[in-house]
């Protein structure tokens, strides 16, 4: 007999050698999951090389995802102290795949502790594949149960047989089964039907096929509907003794597709009134077809256009606005919203409104329905509508720029009649000559204002104002030099100079006599010269007093102009210098050329 420790040692002997040859797979590993015993069912099943190379791995790298989050939360169990399990594909050195059932419990020390975990693998491929199997039956089974209830609940709507050689019809129903004359089934129809039934009946009998079709009824009592029956000869002896067959009433159901078509109708209808085209999209398949409208704002092929890129189709200048507004829809999951510019079907440029309802799977697009409304004739009307807007703005801005100026003009021509009144009237003359004076200095303002009317006061030609001031005077007179072009204060000053000046030669210079005058321009040195040169009259001698026109040549035309004005009295005839820097108020006429 063997003692305490020689038994230990036998029954741990014969333990390991259990475990070695088992047919279940044997692992012990650390609370980190470190490998430190595998026997050799074990090695076999994870399609390892020997034991060797398990021995001091990780037990967890022996499985890939999801499988080694499942190995992880076993492992987390047994090393608590708890027992962990989970079923894992792995697959043999010679490519065989196999299920295993895996089991991980907690090993403890002598003081109970935790300190390693015992992981006992178990191959169950054929025990999962009869359970599959047992499962698929099972479905397979209720799903056929299901259907023989479905076909046994239409059957048992309405199933007959007629006997043509006793004239009886056994009907069976959810009340049971009776046999009653053929007449008496029918009497319940009205005339019309039973025609039909008996057609049908004939039908059957004579040709001897089977034959189902859905067919309008109507009752004595006015009730109306729809069967649908399936009817076959019944033979004996090659002979027709009979028919059998079945029919449900579908009247809810031909009431249901009538309404689904006329709500289809009208929906086509509203779409084509509204101008929409209503597209659905699907992306797995890469498609785009046509729901509901009769005609497309895009190019064709549409495919080509909208694959693999589906804002190829949208103008460069919005396809950023378009794609903010998609990402848009796609997070907030909120239907798609947009207006944009697409190439229309005659390759023109075409404003869209899109209204799209997104359906995602798995945070992607699966299918969209899609609205489009061409709004191009309402875009262009607001194109229009801003470019008149902007036109009526800018017309305002200007016809308050004329007003203006028209006001400052105003106050100009007030303020030198005003001038011109206070001069005339103050210098001694009598009243009659003073209006003579008067009257002439008015016509002169209103002759410069009248050629600066022809110009729509943009300004007006030196050369003219001269002409029109001295021409009606009948003298002698010459222009020579370039012209100069006036803005409209400038011309009306120069045009009161030369009116005075004029004046002056008529009272006490060469027009006096047979002289004659000579005006001459020129630009040099960046200045425009104008000399007012009179010869050939009585002998001139120096004023005693400076009269209206010498002021209005020093303060107006010296003042207004900022420049240079001086007057000289030779014997010979007098002499006025007029210089002025060239700038935008006063430059070089189109065409004259001017000398340094």
């Amino acid at each position: 007999m063997m003692g305490p420790g020689a038994l230990r040692q036998f029954v741990a002997e014969r333990l390991v050698r259990a475990i070695e040859s088992g047919p279940d797979g044997v692992l012990i590993l650390d609370l980190a999951g470190t490998v430190q015993f595998a026997n050799t069912s074990a090695v076999a099943m994870v399609g390892a090389r020997d034991q060797g190379a398990l021995l001091g791995g990780s037990w967890l790298t022996l499985w890939d995802e999801p499988d080694r989050a499942a190995a992880r939360a076993a492992l987390e169990a047994a090393a608590a102290g708890a027992t962990g399990r989970f079923i894992a594909p792995t697959q043999t050195p010679d490519s065989e795949q196999r299920r295993l059932d895996i089991v991980l419990s907690t090993q403890r020390d002598a003081a109970g502790t935790p300190d390693g975990v015992f992981v006992v693998s178990r191959d169950v491929t054929e025990l999962e594949a009869a359970r599959l199997a047992a499962e698929a039956r099972e479905r397979a089974a209720a799903g056929e149960a299901a259907r023989q209830r479905s076909v046994a609940a239409m059957v048992s709507l309405t199933s007959w047989e007629t006997d043509f050689r006793r004239n009886l019809v056994r009907r069976a129903n959810g009340d049971g089964s009776r046999e009653i004359p053929v007449e008496d089934a029918l009497a319940p129809y009205a005339p019309e039907t039973r025609a039909q039934f008996r057609e049908a009946t004939e039908r059957a009998r004579l040709y001897g096929e089977p034959f189902k079709d859905e067919v309008e009824f109507m009752c004595l009592d006015g009730r109306r509907g729809w069967i649908r029956q399936f009817i076959e000869p019944i033979y004996e002896d090659g002979l027709c003794v009979g028919i059998r067959g079945a029919a449900m009433d579908i009247s809810e159901e031909i009431a249901a597709r009538e309404a689904i078509g006329r709500a289809e109708q009208r929906l086509q209808l509203a779409i084509q009134l509204a101008g929409m085209e209503v597209f659905e999209l699907d992306f797995d398949q890469q498609s785009l077809v046509p729901a509901g409208s009769c005609e497309t704002v895009l190019r064709d092929p549409l495919r080509e256009d909208i694959w693999p890129d589906l804002l190829r189709t949208v103008d460069p200048r919005d396809q950023a606005r378009v794609r903010a507004a998609w990402t848009e829809a796609l997070e907030t999951h909120t239907p798609f919203r947009c207006e944009f510019r697409i190439r229309g079907r005659d390759g023109q440029e075409a404003w869209v409104y899109c209204v799209a309802e997104i359906l995602q799977e798995g945070g992607r697009p699966k299918r969209a329905l899609a609205a489009l409304l061409d709004i191009t004739e309402r875009k262009r009307g607001e194109f229009e509508m801003l470019q008149t807007m902007a036109q009526m703005r800018e017309h305002e801005a200007h016809q308050k720029l004329l007003l203006d100026e028209l006001n400052h003009r105003v106050k100009n021509t007030l303020a030198s009649v005003q001038s011109m009144a206070m001069q005339t009237l103050g210098g001694g003359r009598d009243l009659l000559q003073a209006r003579d004076l008067f009257v002439d200095r008015l016509l002169a303002l209103s002759n410069t204002h009248n050629l600066l009317v022809k110009d729509t006061w943009a300004g007006a030609s030196f050369r003219e104002i001269v002409t029109m001031t001295l021409k009606p005077y009948g003298r002698a007179w010459c222009y020579g030099g370039p012209d100069f072009r006036l803005d409209p204060n400038f011309a009306v000053t120069l045009g009161m100079a030369v009116h005075e000046l004029a004046t002056n030669a008529i009272k006490h210079g060469a027009w006096r006599g047979g002289g004659q005058i000579d005006i001459a321009t020129a630009v040099e040195h960046g200045e425009a010269r104008i000399t007012w040169r009179e010869s050939g009259g009585p002998l001139v001698s120096p004023p005693t007093r400076r009269g209206f026109g010498s002021r209005l040549l020093q303060r107006g035309v010296g003042g207004e102009l900022g420049g240079r004005v001086s007057i000289e009295f030779p014997p010979e005839g007098v002499i006025c210098y007029i210089q002025a820097e060239l700038s935008a108020r006063l430059q070089l006429a189109d065409g004259d050329t001017g000398g340094d």
